[in-house]
């Protein structure tokens, strides 16, 4: 448990950032740890049952749409509206998982794609979504007022639940169900033929995934973004931007979720500020051909993801040295 202890000591450093001048750091910051969130839970669902998913940005709206309407529309507190926005993301990707995972390979790929494109049509034309004019006035997650206008607080409060979220995940791929979804990865088949639940197991995992999603879309709903949500973070292109920071940070294991999306999200915060800078309008595009240049290069040199490397470089530099041919 040293990962997560070493976790907690940098979150705690946080307020460095402000104090060396680099607080306007802080929102990026947020943005990862939401991120990050997301991602882990796709990194189980594809990295430990095999399972691609190109529709999570779906869950990540509908779990801030869900949340906001309750807000805009009803009348509720965030206090309320939040858990209920996850309950039922969970409800979704159940309901969807019932059917969709009956499917295996490509297919599931386009069945989870289609998920992801109804739940961007629904929000962008619905009136009760505020459509592409998105929807305004929306309540904060204050905290008891320890959040409300401060950006520290709030990163402090995303990565906390970021951390939380690693610890589940680290738990999980320890036990028992863990190294269950790992046989299932490895031959769904020889897995049934052990008695393993394999379609049960899937679909939990699935709904974790889409949960964590959700949770992903309140925070960015009242805690990142607080008074107005729009459409544009929640469409195709968000997906395909997730499935590339899992398989960046590598799909096999748990750190990777949190390394893919930070990598990702600073290196296109690093783009735009650069195309910014150097007055190249056009740079979006470019942005999308870099990114699929770090994926080749990452799929070549570091297949399994760069979590993994790091981890191995980091026990070949701890390991004792011995001489070669068995000397002393």
């Amino acid at each position: 448990m040293r990962g997560p202890a070493l976790m907690l000591a940098l979150i705690l450093l946080l307020p460095l950032l402000a104090r060396g001048g680099y607080a306007y750091l802080l929102p990026l910051l947020q943005l990862c740890g939401i991120y990050a969130i997301i991602v882990t839970g796709l990194t189980l669902l594809m990295g430990f049952t095999g399972q691609v998913s190109l529709g999570h940005a779906g869950f990540y709206g509908f779990g801030a749409y869900f949340g906001a309407v309750c807000c805009a529309s009803m009348g509720m507190p965030v206090w309320l509206a939040a858990p209920m926005a996850l309950v039922a993301g969970g409800a979704m990707a159940y309901a969807s998982g019932c059917m969709v995972l009956r499917l295996k390979g490509h297919h599931l790929a386009l069945a989870t794609l289609c998920l992801g494109v109804i739940v961007s049509e629904f929000i962008t034309k619905s009136k009760i979504t505020g459509g592409a004019a998105g929807l305004y006035d929306l309540p904060e997650f204050s905290l008891f007022g320890l959040l409300t206008g401060r950006p520290l607080a709030k990163a402090y409060f995303i990565w906390f639940v970021v951390w939380l979220v690693l610890l589940w995940a680290l738990f999980l791929t320890v036990s028992p169900v863990g190294r269950a979804l790992k046989a299932i990865d490895g031959d769904e088949d020889a897995a049934a033929s052990l008695g393993v639940p394999v379609f049960q197991l899937k679909l939990k995992v699935f709904t974790a995934s889409g949960v964590l999603a959700a949770l992903g879309g309140v925070l960015y709903a009242f805690v990142y973004t607080p008074s107005y949500l729009g459409p544009e973070e929640f469409g195709l292109m968000f997906s395909i931007s997730l499935i590339t920071m899992a398989v960046v940070g590598g799909m096999g294991n748990v750190w990777g979720g949190i390394l893919g999306a930070m990598v990702m999200t600073l290196l296109h915060e690093g783009i735009t500020t650069l195309g910014g800078k150097m007055g190249i309008t056009e740079i979006a595009r470019y942005e999308q051909l870099l990114y699929g240049l770090l994926l080749v290069c990452t799929l070549i040199y570091f297949p399994r993801g760069l979590a993994p490397a790091l981890a191995d470089r980091f026990t070949f530099w701890t390991r004792p040295n011995k001489l070669v041919g068995g000397g002393q």
